[in-house]
């Protein structure tokens, strides 16, 4: 499936006019010049802007063409159970996050979702390892955002 500048665009748009309206209801810091809505508000500025500019060449260069093309892989089932897979995947991992922890449940969702894109095998495991070591070491030692442990790494060993 494809779709075209023009879809694409009018949906990047509403969805930096709905991140911008959202971003809006974040309490300011105190003491702060900027908030917690700083950086949601410039990428949904961002977003307006680039479905724009989008949406206009779109409607420059895509006259009486069809807004959404299928295309081959769009007619595939295993396409769609592929893509089904991955929603559960994500929901069941937003789910145990808190009770697993994050290196645990993060470590199992790549390695699943690098099985689904058909990566070797000999592969997952390490690519699993080191994501999930760096986005653990980006988030929870150089930026401090609090990952959960999770109540099996909590437990005195």
């Amino acid at each position: 499936m494809r779709l075209g500048d023009r879809a694409l665009g009018l949906l990047t748009l509403l969805g930096g006019v709905a991140l911008f309206l959202a971003s809006m209801q974040f309490s300011p810091l105190p003491g702060q010049k900027y908030g917690a809505e700083t950086l949601p508000e410039v990428v949904a500025v961002m977003a307006i802007v680039l479905g724009l500019v989008m949406l206009v060449q779109g409607l420059r260069h895509e006259s009486g063409m069809a807004l959404v093309e299928i295309t081959d892989w769009a007619r595939d089932g295993g396409t769609w159970a592929k893509l089904a897979a991955a929603t559960v995947l994500i929901a069941v991992y937003c789910v145990v996050l808190d009770r697993v922890g994050f290196t645990i449940s993060s470590l199992v969702l790549v390695a699943i979702m690098l099985w689904l894109t058909r990566t070797r095998p000999i592969l997952i495991l390490p690519i699993a390892v080191v994501t999930v070591l760096v986005v653990q070491f980006a988030f929870g030692r150089m930026l401090l955002v609090p990952l959960p442990r999770g109540e099996l790494l909590s437990l005195p060993w």
